[in-house]
């Protein structure tokens, strides 16, 4: 579900994209992902949503599969923060950014829960058994460099970011740590899929050995 999760947020986003700059090109990132959602500016806005929707809930599935998967104290808290983080994708789908007050408070629960998610997959991979492979450790710490500068910008008053610079509008440090972090996200969750395919036949190989023996 981890894998659907991310292949279904990228064709929304990506869809949205293309239809919003009418090319491939680096300009693309200086668009703020959220914008993409704009009912009265984004050409695409309807399908953004609903990828965010059905991305979400794929996300929060998977995390159903963590719980049941990896039963120490520490993964199945990965799989509540990263549920959290399922939920919040839901409702920025639900709210977006035309629903300016509610979309600021549902995108803020992404970011902090992006955020401590990653944080705890640092944890986890310390651990033996872990839910975490290297590749996703390299996603993590990609996710946590572009959610910390994220948060350094926001202004917590408002629950927003700052407009793009006019000096130089052709480099937006908000966008562009926004898109790394929404990229670092929807990898993180091919990987993770990915990971748990393994691990889920490794589970069943014992099972099945073990009702062998029995």
């Amino acid at each position: 579900m981890s894998l659907a999760a991310a292949v279904l947020c990228s064709l929304g986003v990506g869809s949205a994209l293309i239809a919003e700059t009418g090319n491939i090109s680096l300009e693309m990132l200086m668009i703020r992902p959220d914008m993409l959602g704009d009912y009265m500016n984004s050409p695409l806005a309807v399908v953004f949503n609903l990828s965010l929707l059905a991305g979400g809930s794929c996300l929060l599935l998977a995390m159903v599969a963590v719980f049941n998967t990896y039963h120490d104290p520490l993964s199945r808290y990965l799989a509540f923060v990263g549920g959290i983080v399922g939920l919040s994708i839901i409702l920025m789908g639900v709210f977006p950014i035309n629903l300016l007050d509610m979309h600021r408070k549902v995108s803020t629960l992404y970011l902090i829960s992006s955020v401590v998610l990653h944080f705890v997959c640092v944890l986890d991979y310390f651990k033996p058994g872990s839910a975490m492979n290297k590749p996703m450790l390299s996603l993590t710490i990609v996710a946590l460099i572009s959610g910390s500068a994220l948060m350094a910008l926001l202004d917590w008053n408002l629950l927003d970011f700052p407009a793009c610079s006019t000096v130089l509008p052709q480099f937006c440090l908000v966008s562009l740590a926004m898109w790394l972090l929404t990229q670092a996200n929807i990898l993180w969750c091919v990987c993770l899929s990915l990971n748990m395919m393994k691990t889920i036949k490794v589970q069943q190989q014992v099972a099945y050995k073990w009702l062998q023996n029995y």
